[in-house]
């Protein structure tokens, strides 16, 4: 089949965005942007229908509430910066234009192009990973990035690759139970917690979702079994990781905390015994949230105050963020931060309307890996707004919403059963 300008530029920001995220991050993303905003102009042109589907008008609705707060907070050009950052949403509508519109089949994209391209990208950034912690002896690999964001990448790529578990009926289906133990040596390679926490939140809400779309009780051990195996490798090659000594931390000061009569004094106490420079950020976020409930404080007035509240942390002085997604929404935006937030987040839902799980399970799945995942690694980490987990969330969801668009093309065409 001829190969025209729309496949080419929607199957280049597939490879560029779910294939290299994880070993050329600083690229991948600038591939993927450049690749969605000409495919927002030529569907523009073209009146495409993915301009105007649910999830891109929740895109839309997420900026014009940052828009919205800029006249209220702005005092200088860094009160911009949150929605010039999170601007490269907006592939994600031209990506899905590109892709419905090309003539390449999306049959092939959900049943294994998809995935395939999630399993090489997690696959290459392990392998690049290891490479980096045997030949410098690192203790938290990154690949040209920071590690923290390393190990969220490969942990989405990883669970999106189980995409081709269910989205098909090949024998040989099975090699994407790869994604999730390779993402786990990806966190392992990391050293941080917030990915693996990411990991084990994925691992917990995958499972039933695999579980029906299998139809099938020996897939159904299959992966169970290959759960179980990760577990134990996981403690096998990580007893002796920084990830594992940082989580050995975590019972003692669990035991203080419980000591504490009241939950919320019990939980602070908690965080505080475990990262207190990260429970210090969270409070700066509630600071902020309480002095302009609705609007904010603006991003340029976010690290000042923690500065002004934290004088003796000089080591937050010099960070550019909170490190969470929900509290630097909150404090650059107030409420509608918080509004603008949750649009973005819960988006991958609203690109499946109409469409059961039972019936596309593969598509649901990939849904609740971008949500659950990044609302996870956005507890401890700035998600949106850092160009390549915004850039990796576009090319995924622009993914999704042509593949929700097939599938609802598919379900209207099909004949209706006789009475």
């Amino acid at each position: 089949m001829k190969l025209d300008l729309w496949s080419a530029l929607g199957g280049l920001a597939l490879v560029a965005g779910l294939g290299f995220m994880g070993t050329a991050p600083f690229v991948a993303d600038y591939v993927v942007i450049v690749c969605g905003l000409v495919g927002l102009g030529l569907a523009a042109f073209a009146r495409s229908k993915a301009l105007v589907g649910p999830a891109t008008v929740m895109i839309y609705a997420a900026l014009l509430l940052l828009a919205a707060t800029l006249p209220f907070v702005h005092r200088s050009s860094m009160d911009l910066l949150p929605l010039a950052a999170c601007l490269p949403m907006l592939a994600a509508p031209g990506i899905a234009a590109l892709l419905e519109r090309g003539r390449a089949s999306l049959d092939r994209l959900g049943e294994h192009i998809f995935p395939l391209l999630c399993l090489f990208g997690v696959g290459s950034a392990v392998a690049f990973g290891l490479w980096e912690a045997i030949s410098t002896g690192t203790a938290r690999a990154g690949v040209g990035n920071n590690p923290i964001h390393f190990g969220g990448i490969t942990t989405i790529l990883g669970f999106l690759a189980l995409v081709g578990m269910v989205s098909n009926a090949a024998r040989w289906r099975v090699i994407y139970l790869a994604g999730p133990a390779l993402a786990m040596v990806g966190v392992v390679l990391s050293g941080s917690r917030g990915p693996l926490l990411a990991w084990l939140a994925l691992a917990v809400v995958s499972l039933p979702v695999l579980l029906i779309g299998f139809k099938s009780w020996r897939l159904a051990f299959a992966t169970i079994a290959a759960a179980v195996a990760g577990a134990v490798l996981f403690v096998v090659l990580a007893a002796d990781s920084l990830l594992v000594q940082r989580l050995l931390t975590v019972p003692s000061s669990l035991a203080s905390a419980l000591s504490a009569e009241d939950p919320m004094t019990a939980l602070l106490a908690f965080m505080t015994a475990n990262d207190p420079y990260r429970t210090a950020l969270y409070e700066a976020g509630w600071q902020a949230l309480q002095s302009s409930p609705i609007v904010g404080i603006g991003y340029g007035q976010m690290m000042p105050l923690v500065r002004a509240l934290y004088p003796d942390m000089t080591s937050l002085h010099t960070l550019e963020n909170l490190h969470s997604d929900i509290a630097d929404f909150a404090a650059l935006g107030g409420a509608m931060g918080i509004f603008a937030y949750f649009l973005l987040l819960l988006s991958p839902a609203l690109a499946l309307r109409g469409l059961r799980l039972r019936d596309v399970p593969g598509l649901w799945l990939a849904a609740v890996v971008l949500i659950v995942g990044y609302a996870t690694l956005g507890l401890t980490n700035a998600m949106f707004g850092v160009l390549p987990q915004t850039a990796l969330f576009a090319v995924a969801l622009g993914g999704l919403m042509a593949l929700g668009h097939r599938a609802r093309v598919r379900s209207q065409a099909r004949p209706e059963p006789r009475q």
